[in-house]
């Protein structure tokens, strides 16, 4: 009794972090499809051509619609949920990482980083211990 109300815990924190990454990717989403000067100003980065910032905007929200079934129903999208992390939160957060330290990016990119990184980590941590109270639940509760 106690491993399952302790999954359905990790389940529905799960589903809060995904929803805080969904709400923390729109206030990006639509100031980059809409007005992508000045958020791109806020973080000291400058563009010639505003249409890849408002693309980039416009496939953020995309890839943002698709994290939403797994916050859902874990159970029925748990691929999903594990793509969330690997490798679309992960993939953010190095290649966010990498324009700054490798190739000189403007230090405003590191908002992806922060971004996609605080709400992978969490993700993780709720994705691993679903899976191991799964597991112990499957194993007749032995530890």
């Amino acid at each position: 009794m106690i491993r399952t109300r302790s999954l359905s815990t990790w389940k529905a924190r799960h589903a809060i972090v995904v929803w805080i990454g969904v709400i923390l990717n729109l206030c990006f989403v639509l100031p980059l499809i809409f007005c992508p000067e000045w958020l791109l100003s806020l973080f000291g980065i400058v563009v010639n051509q505003v249409i890849w910032a408002q693309f980039a905007g416009l496939l953020l929200g995309i890839l943002s619609i698709f994290y939403i079934p797994a916050s859902i129903d874990i159970d029925r999208y748990r691929l999903f949920a594990w793509l969330q992390v690997f490798p679309s939160r992960t993939a953010g957060v190095v290649f966010f990482l990498l324009a700054v330290t490798v190739f000189h990016q403007p230090i405003g990119y590191i908002t992806g980083v922060l971004l996609d990184g605080s709400v992978a980590i969490p993700t993780l941590i709720c994705l691993l211990n679903i899976s191991r109270l799964e597991q112990e639940l499957a194993d007749g509760g032995r530890s």
